[in-house]
């Protein structure tokens, strides 16, 4: 009897282990692609002159893979990385931003070229360009990615940040407040990203239909 209690209770911690990792994994992918998406979609169009089919591709990958196990991938590694080096929560936010800004630097460094290759584009200079761009964004961005890896896991009730910039209005929201901001602030990521793409849309050929001959405009009117 006893035996069979012990492993009902391993099958249920195991359960709710597998639980706990996919929740962490949809939040950290969602807060990945909330803040990334946008401002890789004005560089890539507005400085790499990408055309928006090729971005929009990169996205549209990029958010694949994030669900399929790189949002997971890259969030744990951000984990490991900021264990290594005895960054915490309540490290200097310097440090945090500095830390986080190379971790994402050197991410980019080899995953940005397999993915505008795989999203169509074939000219050498747009993928170095854009992967330069993904570099320095990546060195830019860092610190903001990785914060917003620690927003929504606070929003979303997984863990507590105690980043010392966090806002204490945000602390201080219900539950139910902080995963409507959550859905909010993902809404609003969609709907930037929309309006870039909407800015920068793809010149379109205009084209002239040759004016018909008398004959021929006789002949449909019959």
């Amino acid at each position: 009897m006893s035996m069979q209690k012990n492993a009902r209770k391993s099958k249920e911690n195991m359960f709710e282990k597998v639980k706990d990792n996919f929740t962490y994994h949809l939040v950290d992918s969602t807060a990945l692609l909330a803040e990334s998406i946008p401002i890789f979609a004005a560089f890539e169009t507005g400085i790499a002159g990408m055309s928006n089919d090729v971005s929009i591709n990169a996205k549209l990958i990029v958010a694949g893979l994030t669900y399929a196990g790189l949002g997971t991938a890259l969030a744990k590694g951000r984990d490991w990385w900021r264990k290594t080096f005895k960054v915490g929560d309540t490290t200097t936010e310097i440090v945090q931003l500095l830390h986080d800004t190379a971790y994402m630097a050197s991410f980019n460094l080899f995953a940005s070229p397999t993915i505008y290759y795989a999203s169509g584009s074939r000219d050498l200079e747009e993928i170095a360009i854009g992967t330069a761009c993904s570099i320095t964004l990546g060195s830019v961005n860092g610190g903001l990615l990785g914060y917003a890896i620690d927003t929504f896991r606070d929003l979303t009730g997984l863990k507590e940040c105690e980043r010392p910039s966090y806002p204490n209005f945000l602390k201080k929201q219900s539950p139910k407040v902080k995963k409507m901001i959550a859905t909010g602030l993902v809404a609003g990521a969609l709907g930037l990203t929309v309006g870039i793409y909407g800015l920068t849309q793809d010149e379109k050929p205009v084209t002239y239909n040759a004016p018909q001959s008398i004959e021929q405009t006789v002949q449909d009117n019959k």
